[in-house]
Order: C-alpha cells, then structure tokens, then sequence
C-alpha cells in the first residue's frame, strides 16, 4: 500500500530537509490546476490558506449552492462548465477569494466536508515537520545520523531501513570501473 501523506512528505523532502537541518523555509510556488477549476489554495479570514479541488460538474454544483451559497455562478455562462471556468480563471477566483476571505476557516472546512468537497488544509514546512501521520527512517550519513521522510510505499506496515549516504567521491572509483 501506499500513503499518500507519505508520498506528499516525500515529494517535500528538499523543502523538509532544508528546514531541519538549514532552518530555512523555501518560498511556495503555488498550488493550482491548468485544467481544472475551481482548483487551487484560498486565504480564509483567519489561518492557512485552504486548497480545494472540483474535480466534475455535480461537485461544482455542491460547492456553488452549499459552499459559496451562491446558486446564481451555476448558470453564470461564464462558468457553466469546466472549460469555461477555465477560460474565465481570473474572474471565478476573484469571487471565491472574496467570499472565503469573509470567512472563518474551521467554517469553511466544516461547509466543505458537509458538502463532501475535496479539500486540503495548507500546511507549511514547519507544520509538515510537526505532522503527527509524518514517518521518518533514520540513515547514516559521513556527517552523522539523520532522519529522513520514510518512503511512501510499504508492506505489512515495515519499512526497509535506508542505506547509508555515501561520502563525495566514496564511490568514485568504482563507477568509473564499471563504466570504462
């Protein structure tokens, strides 16, 4: 099996690793969908950005009558369906970023999960660190001891220890060999 927190810690592990043992946090790059929307990270009044994804008409529909209570965007021609949501990005998200930034955010998530909308809570390195379902493995490295993010697939709920990192140039020669 495989989980997919683990597989997104994993996919943060430069980001991660920078933090722990650089303190630095790198700047986000943004979280949104060229093909579908609404998709992408909304500002709440209070908190993290939320990132919600509608994925297909019948969710769009749940989300503008139960989410947004705004009924009115279903037939708007402008977003009727996805591929004019689309075209009209910057106008649907300048609606959803007004209305959630009115918002609370534990309302929002609430709204969400009742309309059975797919919803993440944005996180940041520092709290992706903190995260009680993230799972490390710990690896020797010339340096010392380190705790990197397990990888994400595994069975029977055991996961093989990672190898040791070797030191610059350790392999060096022995690559070469092969490959002359």
């Amino acid at each position: 099996k495989i989980s997919m927190f683990g597989a997104m810690a994993d996919w943060m592990a430069v980001p991660l690793l920078r933090y722990d043992y650089g303190g630095a946090k790198l700047p986000r790059t943004g979280l949104s969908h060229p093909l579908i929307q609404p998709y992408g990270a909304y500002a709440t009044r209070n908190g993290p950005p939320i990132l919600i994804a509608i994925q297909n008409q019948r969710e769009y529909l749940r989300f503008c009558n139960q989410v947004l209570e705004m009924p009115g965007l279903i037939e708007d021609p402008r977003f009727r369906d996805n591929p004019a949501r689309c075209e009209n990005v910057t106008q649907l998200k300048g609606i959803i970023d007004e209305h959630f930034q009115g918002m609370e955010r534990d309302a929002l998530i609430a709204r969400l999960r009742e309309s059975k909308i797919a919803f993440g809570e944005v996180n940041d390195v520092e709290k992706l660190s903190a995260h009680p379902a993230l799972r490390r493995v710990e690896t020797n490295t010339p340096g010392g001891l380190v705790s990197m993010v397990a990888p994400p697939a595994c069975t029977d709920e055991k996961h093989d220890a990672l190898g040791p990192v070797p030191a610059l140039g350790e392999h060096s020669e022995a690559i070469r060999a092969e490959f002359s």
